[in-house]
C-alpha cells in the first residue's frame, strides 16, 4: 500500500495531526525483546496510520480541529510579523472590550500563569499599545488599559489578517457559505455555553 504524501502550504497535515492529537508514530511499536536491527517495519501499518492523518479520512470533529489549527497557525504567523504573539493578541482583544484588568485577571482569562505574561505586557507597553494605571479604589493594584494606538493597531492587524483568510472562502457558493456560517456559529455557541469562563473576544 502506498502512502499519500500531500502536505499543502501551511497545513502540513500529517505532521500537524500527529502533533495536535498525539497520534502514535507511523511505525509498529518496538518489541523490547528483539534486537533493534531485526525489528521489522510494517508498510501496511505505516499506510494505515498515514491515512488516519489524511484530511479525507478524518472524522468531522477531528477535521474541524485540524482546520482551526491550520488557520490559527497562518493567522499567528501574520500577527507575529506585526509584533503580536498569540498572548499579546489575546491581551489586546480582552482590553478592547473596555476592561481595565490586572495582569492576574488577564492571565486567568488567557489560561496561563501571571508570570507568563510578563514579557508580553512589557512589549505591549513599550510599543505604546497598553498603559499601566493605579486602581482608583485600591492603589496597590495596577491595571492595564488599551491605548488609542493599541486599538488602532489591533483593528488594522485583525482586518488585514481577515483579508488574508478571505481568499480561502472565495470558492464557496452562497448556499454553502450560509451552511458553514450556521454550523460555525452553532459550534461557537455550544462551546461558550460549556465554558464557565468569560466570553472569548474576537481574535
Amino acid at each position: 500500500m502506498g502512502i499519500r504524501v500531500d502536505l499543502p502550504e501551511c497545513g502540513r497535515w500529517f505532521a500537524a495531526e500527529r502533533f495536535a492529537f498525539n497520534l502514535p508514530p507511523p511505525l509498529d511499536p518496538p518489541d523490547p525483546g528483539r534486537p533493534l536491527a531485526t525489528r521489522a517495519l510494517s508498510t501496511d501499518n505505516v499506510a494505515v496510520r498515514a491515512s488516519e492523518a489524511d484530511p479525507e479520512h478524518m472524522s468531522l470533529s477531528r477535521l474541524l480541529a485540524v482546520a482551526g489549527h491550520v488557520v490559527a497557525l497562518r493567522r499567528q504567523r501574520f500577527m507575529g510579523s506585526h509584533g503580536l504573539t498569540p498572548h499579546g493578541l489575546a491581551v489586546l482583544a480582552y482590553l478592547e472590550q473596555g476592561y481595565a484588568l490586572t495582569q492576574r485577571e488577564l492571565a486567568r482569562r488567557c489560561g496561563v500563569a501571571p508570570s507568563t505574561l510578563n514579557h508580553t505586557v512589557e512589549h505591549l507597553a513599550r510599543s505604546g499599545w497598553i498603559v499601566r494605571c493605579r486602581d482608583d479604589s485600591d492603589r496597590r493594584l495596577v491595571r492595564l488599559a488599551l491605548t488609542e494606538s493599541g486599538h488602532r493597531h489591533l483593528r488594522q492587524v485583525q482586518d488585514a489578517a481577515d483579508r488574508q483568510i478571505e481568499p480561502l472562502l472565495d470558492h464557496l457558493a452562497p448556499a454553502d457559505e450560509a451552511a458553514v456560517r450556521r454550523f460555525l456559529l452553532d459550534t461557537v455557541t455550544r462551546l461558550q455555553e460549556d465554558d464557565a469562563g468569560p466570553d472569548d473576544p474576537r481574535f
